[in-house]
């Protein structure tokens, strides 16, 4: 466990509850369903769904389109030659029950006011559930100006930036949905702007393809080369350039471990930085009280 190298200033800002976790669709794969199998991630989601589509053409178009990484020109090709099966593709994989996986307790235990996710599933809320925790936080299914409001008060927010899978009407999964209310939306940007500029950022289960996130994280390292470093967890080996680039292009640090057995290492990784955190928020408290003696 003490072989995991972990920035000492993340140790404190977690300790702070300055850090936003940002959640990716690795997170929901760690979770088994109710009918023994794992959600989907992107890619896979949408390979299943071209099973579906009626011409032998528009699968080829979308083999194409996966093999060259675009997977949102794909998945607006699926939701127009699928038409209104599409959104109950999307119900029959990402409604699914499942009890929440160990890395879903490691990463609640973390303790941090504010977590970001892009998948629509609801197994964040159900580990909360399950964790002890006397509230939920409020839900942001949709992003408004309200939204900036939690950077100010002390409360606990789940901001589902891609929608939620019991309100279609809020996702975000499709070209055209991205271009209407990711790209040209001046509070989506905005808004992850703030929470960079504001708070450090751990991306977990999250691969950084995502254009629109990927994109605003690379505005700030430009806007603010001086500015603090944000992190992902990566299973390795990374390649070195990729570090580097990564680095100087997003400043985002990787924290890698060993993805074998289903990534079993990434809940220990984040349990690594629960016990690290308490005992610095220990150290805190200790600071506190003999400063107040002191004073």
């Amino acid at each position: 466990m003490s072989s995991f190298q972990v920035n000492a200033d993340l140790i404190d800002d977690l300790a702070k509850q300055r850090v936003v976790l940002f959640l990716g669709s690795g997170v929901s794969a760690s979770a088994i369903t109710k009918s023994g199998v794992r959600i989907k991630q992107w890619r896979a989601f949408l390979e299943w769904c071209a099973s579906f589509l009626p011409e032998a053409r528009a699968q080829g178009l979308v083999t194409k389109l996966l093999e060259g990484q675009d997977y949102l020109l794909a998945c607006e090709v699926l939701r127009r030659g699928l038409s209104d099966t599409w959104g109950e593709l999307l119900h029959r994989e990402f409604g699914q029950i499942a009890d929440p996986s160990p890395l879903h307790g490691a990463i609640v235990g973390l303790d941090q006011r504010i977590m970001v996710t892009t998948n629509f599933d609801k197994l964040i809320e159900s580990a909360i559930e399950q964790s002890g925790s006397t509230h939920y936080p409020k839900v942001v299914n949709k992003l408004s100006a309200d939204a900036f409001k939690m950077l100010r008060d002390d409360g606990r927010y789940l901001v589902k930036m891609h929608g939620s899978i019991d309100d279609p009407e809020t996702f975000i999964f499709t070209k055209s949905e991205y271009i209407a209310k990711a790209f040209e939306n001046w509070i989506y940007g905005e808004f992850l702007r703030t929470l960079l500029a504001t708070h450090t950022v751990l991306f977990v289960g999250f691969s950084m393809s995502d254009p629109a996130v990927s994109a605003l994280v690379e505005q700030y390292a430009f806007r603010f080369p001086n500015g603090r470093p944000h992190y992902i967890l990566q299973g390795g080996p990374i390649d070195q350039e990729l570090i580097d680039i990564n680095k100087s292009l997003r400043k985002l640090y990787a924290i890698e471990y060993d993805p074998k057995d289903d990534h079993i290492q990434l809940t220990e990784v984040i349990r690594f930085m629960y016990t690290e955190m308490m005992r610095r928020r220990l150290e805190l408290a200790v600071d506190s009280s003999n400063l107040l003696k002191t004073g």
